[in-house]
């Protein structure tokens, strides 16, 4: 479904990533685990589109989306890829439908009432529908990432990557976190890329791959 070939990225004259090879399947449950400071964020940043490569390629469904303009990719992102944060970005005034119907709201090809209806549905999904009226500052951390989610997952999209989705919650909560991704994993045939840098995260993936300053490899 996705995969970068040979794929590095400097920031001046610093190397972030080198000759990066990855690969995440249709329906599968994918993690990257690695210490700080390796290129995470850097690599979930070029899976998703939002920063370009110097070199390599960004495969997505057997397109070649490298060398896609700015407007090409802000499609692509909004037909294809839903990003969940560490830090939840979600706005705080704003009751849970609505920070969900923000994701979708950009959509020019689907009518209000089928925005409606799928913010209802993936509200329902994530176990937020008790709460859908009420505003997400009131709501715990846990919850926050269950909106977090829900917004992700609104519009369909083929690809979900997870920065460090339980960074900020405790162990329990952060099972359950992971519980509901592997639930909407199987229920929704979507792929799902988390990137983390616990272990015990990783381990509850199918395939796991690890980020070091020497590269990217799987390991079990």
């Amino acid at each position: 479904m996705i995969k970068l070939e040979s794929v590095s990225k400097k920031y001046g004259s610093q190397t972030v990533l080198d000759c990066i090879n990855f690969s995440a399947g249709e329906n599968e449950f994918v993690s990257i685990i690695g210490k700080s400071g390796v290129g995470k964020t850097t690599l979930l940043s070029i899976l998703a589109g939002m920063v370009a490569p110097d070199s390599g390629k960004i495969i997505f469904q057997n397109r070649n989306i490298t060398k896609y303009n700015e407007e090409q990719l802000a499609d692509f992102r909004l037909l294809n890829i839903g990003i969940v944060f560490q830090d939840f970005k979600i706005i705080a005034s704003l009751s849970v439908y609505d920070n969900v119907y923000l994701a979708i709201h950009p959509r020019k090809d689907l009518s209000k009432q089928t925005k409606d209806e799928q913010i209802r549905s993936i509200i329902s999904q994530v176990g937020m529908t008790h709460k859908i009226s009420q505003n997400v500052d009131d709501l715990s951390g846990g919850e926050k990432q269950r909106v977090a989610i829900a917004r992700s997952l609104v519009g369909n999209p083929k690809l979900v990557l997870a920065d460090e989705p339980t960074g900020n919650l405790d162990a329990k909560t952060s099972a359950s976190i992971m519980e509901l991704f592997r639930k909407l994993n199987k229920e929704l045939e979507t792929t799902f890329v988390i990137i983390t840098h616990d272990k015990d995260i990783a381990d509850q993936t199918q395939k796991k791959y690890e980020l070091t300053d020497k590269g990217l490899n799987v390991y079990n």
